[in-house]
């Protein structure tokens, strides 16, 4: 089926949602420039907070009643913080929940969690390191070290091609200006090591970074957010957010403890949600209207694309 302009792309897509993003934990071992995490954890009401076991478990039951859905486990903090982490892969894998995604600096990599990892039938592992050169990969992965992680994305790839292909590779570098001299020895370093390199679009997280950096065409109108019909983001503590940019829970529609993602996918909330914004109607919904993002959100080049294109 064609990809309609504004809406679901896929007809089963209104009873489901096609991507559900669970936010396993709020730590983070790294403080990169790009990202909101940094200023997260100074503010007075930061707790870190892991994803309980038995809300993990619910929430990958009810994704397994839907093969095909995409089971991302990203955004708020670095997942392999997370103690109970390579558990989380295997119960989800066991329930026949996939493909199963997530992103990952690698800096926590070890031998013992790639074998975890690629233990599973069939997944993609994305590692954020956006940069190719010491210099550079450090001043904006503050608190790693280059040569480490080099080391351990190069032998988790060695281990896939021994172990599992079907657990496919992606690296990712965010286009701004501390990475731009990299950027082409960074894609040509890793063309053909690993299964697709993705260039992420510098994104301010709705002002929580620097807006001058990014990088977008002007545009004679806004578009409606393409989250509302694509992704479902669910907090460490189970908050259904319809943003995935928001670091303040201040997006959140329903608690994925109390209610099934289907019911609340399908429900009113998303409903009114959807309406004013193909409507145009941004001001009517108070997180929404001072929003900028969008404008690097497209909707024709997404993670879904990436996932298809690691799998060719």
């Amino acid at each position: 089926m064609p990809m309609v302009k504004y809406g679901f792309v896929k007809e089963e897509d209104r009873l489901f949602p096609p991507m559900v993003v669970v936010e396993v934990t709020n730590v983070c071992n790294l403080r990169c420039i790009h990202c909101p995490h940094p200023k997260m954890v100074e503010r007075p009401d930061y707790r870190p907070h892991n994803m309980e076991w038995g809300l993990f478990k619910k929430i990958a039951d009810e994704v397994a009643l839907h093969p095909g859905t995409i089971f991302r486990l990203a955004c708020d903090g670095e997942p392999l913080c997370h103690p109970r982490f390579i558990d989380m892969l295997h119960y989800a894998d066991s329930r026949g929940v996939g493909p199963i995604a997530f992103n990952t600096n690698g800096a926590l990599m070890t031998e013992d969690k790639a074998r975890g990892v690629l233990a599973i039938k069939k997944g993609v592992v994305e590692f954020s390191l956006d940069a190719i050169t010491k210099e550079a990969y450090e001043s904006i992965r503050v608190g790693a070290n280059f040569e480490k992680v080099m080391a351990n994305v190069l032998r988790f790839i060695e281990l896939r091609n021994e172990l599992n292909p079907d657990v496919k590779v992606m690296v990712s570098i965010i286009v701004q200006p501390e990475s731009d001299d990299d950027r082409e020895k960074f894609l040509e370093y890793w063309s053909g090591r690993a299964d697709h390199v993705l260039q992420r679009k510098y994104i301010a997280c709705k002002g929580e970074l620097d807006e001058s950096k990014e990088r977008y065409e002007e545009l004679p109108e806004r578009w409606p957010c393409k989250q509302l019909w694509t992704r479902f983001n669910i907090s460490p503590e189970g908050l259904a957010e319809f943003c995935t940019d928001d670091w303040h829970d201040e997006s959140v529609v329903a608690d994925v403890g109390e209610r099934t993602i289907e019911d609340i996918w399908r429900g009113k909330e998303y409903g009114s949600l959807r309406r004013f914004h193909l409507d145009g109607k941004f001001d009517e919904i108070p997180y929404c209207s001072e929003c900028t993002d969008w404008r690097v959100i497209e909707w024709d080049f997404d993670y879904f694309r990436a996932i298809r294109k690691a799998f060719e």
